[in-house]
């Protein structure tokens, strides 16, 4: 009787399946394609509500290649092999690090290559060459001293002198004239803003939109 309790014990242990072998992941490809270079973004300091416009410039980017300002993925478009343009999304004070990532997976960092800042601690006295129209194709032309827009011109008119001025708030500004002239605006970088404008004499001008850059 013991033989055969044993012998059926080991028929059971016979029967019983294996362990089978934890499966091992499979590495994906390498990156492959161009290695990207990144030179310089300029410029190089924006607002931290987002919507500056700059470039990225160095070598090898390719067609469909990505941009990350630190961990935020932004709106980029790859102007040739050397230059990207990008749109600035909002973000904290602080420096971030520019990342260009071409579409075969290989990247490259430009280590605090931006630096994100209060739009008021932006200067909006100078000069400033603008675009406005639909399409952002019509010259325009506007100072601004201690606070006053002092002279406008808007396709091409003769430049107005003006005494106007400005309210100035957290990095946005306004002005109105008592012919109706209106302007208003925000900065989104040091060196740039963008706005809308209204001059009942010019019809290009009115109810415009405009951008542009402090020379």
């Amino acid at each position: 009787m013991l033989l055969s309790i044993v012998a059926l014990g080991l028929v059971g242990c016979g029967d019983a399946p294996s362990p089978s072998a934890p499966s091992v992941p499979q590495p994906g490809p390498p990156p492959g394609g161009l290695q990207p270079t990144v030179t310089a973004m300029t410029p190089r300091v924006g607002s931290t509500r987002g919507g500056a416009w700059a470039r990225i410039t160095g070598a090898d980017f390719q067609s469909a290649a990505t941009v990350r300002l630190g961990d935020a993925p932004i709106t980029a478009t790859v102007l040739d092999s050397v230059t990207i343009a990008v749109l600035t999304p909002a973000h904290a004070t602080g420096i971030v690090d520019v990342i260009v990532t071409n579409p075969g997976g290989l990247a490259t960092k430009l280590a605090g290559g931006y630096t994100y800042q209060p739009p008021e601690t932006f200067d909006i006295n100078g000069d400033w060459v603008a675009h406005v129209g639909p399409d952002f194709e019509l010259d325009m032309r506007f100072t601004i001293r201690n606070n006053v827009l002092v002279s406008l011109s808007c396709n091409m008119s003769p430049p107005l002198p003006l005494a106007a001025a400005l309210s100035l708030s957290s990095g946005e500004f306004a002005v109105q004239n008592d012919d109706g002239l209106t302007i208003s605006g925000r900065l989104v970088s040091p060196v740039n803003a963008a706005g809308t404008i209204n001059v009942p004499d010019v019809p290009e001008c009115r109810a415009a939109r405009w951008w542009a850059d402090k020379q």
